[in-house]
């Protein structure tokens, strides 16, 4: 099928159309885009996407302009990498009505791409089918505008499709009953502040596994015991303080929102987080109550480890010994992940008494 709107893949070795008016998406445009002429729809950093286009993902965005728009007068949509947003939000403006149609599948997809939000249904299997597809087409070094056709020709065919799960459903349902169950201890310490806790039983033999890190639109599978998409379920709006039991103590890591890092609106962010100027840049944690926290736990600290906040965050640029979006953990000497000797009360009664997380 036609898309109703021509594309650009930057970076193609095609060459790029003519173009009256172009939107640039999920990015920032660089030299070539021509103000009063041309649009950008995008969350990245900086951005000139109009206020009353500003959503979570660019996929929301763009859906948001093409509902506000009956004339849509762009004649190009261009973007320069592949990624689920990205690729979402290239096919949303060059399959405007398709896109209306299927807006919740095509959000809850880009949404756990870009966020590593809770979906399920046809919203999941579009993430995982076309992450692993995209990530193949990547690896074999095809044009970049091909892999946009071939990208376009999946997503069309699972839209038609009858509604089928994914079979990495069945992974996020197995790690929430956990939650459910209580075998992982969820605490709700303040309306912003939730605690998970896994207890030594559990995290036997896979420590590693449970303080892993996903990387950005990685896919799902059974190697993590605990994706954040499953904590994000209950909590996507909320900083976790995520607690793993070893046999030493406690390793805690404390998460802010997978959201963070972009130009979000809508979604709550934590107090003194500074957006940076460019996506290279790392986004500043002025917080006064949080830096108070820190100093109280190490004051009471009674382990080999020492608590550290960073001072800022970065998703593709992170310089600390964890990765986005951790924001304060505990360390050993040499910066690598250290249990701490206080009891997981311990450390919520300080987070009560100290921050204000309402």
């Amino acid at each position: 099928m036609n898309p109703e709107k021509c594309f650009y893949a930057q970076g193609s070795k095609s060459k790029r159309p003519e173009s009256q008016c172009a939107i640039y998406v999920d990015g920032t445009a660089g030299e070539e885009f021509r103000e009063s002429i041309d649009i950008e729809l995008s969350h990245w950093v900086p951005n000139r996407t109009e206020k009353r286009y500003k959503a979570g993902t660019s996929t929301e965005i763009c859906l948001k302009y093409i509902d506000a728009n009956e004339s849509l007068p762009y004649d190009l949509v261009i973007n320069n990498h592949l990624d689920i947003d990205g690729i979402l939000s290239v096919f949303v403006l060059c399959y405007p009505k398709i896109a209306l149609t299927h807006r919740n599948v095509l959000v809850g997809a880009s949404k756990t791409g870009d966020f590593w939000a809770w979906s399920e249904g046809r919203s999941l299997k579009l993430f995982q089918e076309l992450t692993l597809l995209y990530r193949r087409l990547d690896a074999s070094n095809i044009d970049l505008q091909k892999a946009y056709e071939l990208c376009f020709d999946f997503i069309l065919k699972l839209l038609k499709s009858p509604e089928a799960a994914s079979p990495v459903q069945d992974i996020l349902e197995r790690q929430f009953s956990l939650i459910e169950q209580r075998k992982i201890k969820r605490s709700e310490v303040s309306p912003r502040l939730t605690a998970y806790f896994v207890p030594q039983n559990l995290s036997k033999g896979k420590v590693k596994e449970f303080l892993h890190i996903p990387k950005f639109n990685e896919p799902l599978s059974e190697e993590l015991p605990l994706w954040p998409q499953v904590r994000n379920r209950l909590d996507e709006e909320k900083i976790q303080l995520f607690a793993v039991e070893t046999e030493n103590g406690i390793h805690y890591d404390l998460w802010y929102p997978g959201y963070v890092w972009a130009d979000t609106q809508g979604l709550w962010r934590p107090p003194g987080l500074i957006l940076s100027d460019t996506m290279e840049a790392p986004l500043q944690i002025q917080w006064p109550e949080l830096s108070q926290v820190i100093q109280r736990l190490n004051e009471i600290e009674t382990g080999a480890c020492s608590w550290k906040l960073f001072s800022g965050i970065n998703l593709f640029r992170q310089e600390n010994s964890r990765k986005f979006p951790v924001v304060a953990t505990t360390l050993d000497q040499n910066n690598e992940a250290k249990e701490s000797g206080l009891s997981l009360e311990a450390v919520i009664d300080v987070f009560r008494e100290v921050a204000h997380l309402a």
